[in-house]
């Protein structure tokens, strides 16, 4: 259920935002580093972008994670602290790559 809304909403954001830039897929998929395939099923709602991959259409797009996504400060606000209650129970690495992206979107 909750992945068929996430695919549902990536279906009507990704197209958005590439016609409002006028850009093509293949434009897109080669900015963020992934094949055209790839970016084809994110927009076909088929696979959810990972976070590292939200991550790089936030940074090709020019926006903070929180604007890609379209997130109230509400929003952001309770998504960041469950982040950092979740991040608490990842392996150090993966800890770290969490609270360093976090990190540089306070900064936007």
């Amino acid at each position: 259920m909750v992945n068929n809304i996430i695919g549902n909403f990536f279906m009507r954001r990704l197209p958005a935002l590439r016609r409002e830039r006028e850009l093509t897929r293949k434009e897109i998929a080669k900015g963020v580093g992934v094949t055209l395939g790839k970016y084809d099923k994110w927009e076909a709602g088929k696979v959810l972008p990972k976070s590292e991959d939200i991550a790089r259409l936030a940074r090709f797009y020019e926006l903070s994670v929180d604007a890609f996504l379209g997130l109230t400060a509400e929003e952001s606000e309770a998504i960041h602290q469950r982040l950092l209650e979740d991040a608490e129970k990842l392996p150090p690495q993966a800890r770290k790559l969490v609270l360093e992206a976090m990190q540089s979107e306070s900064h936007h």
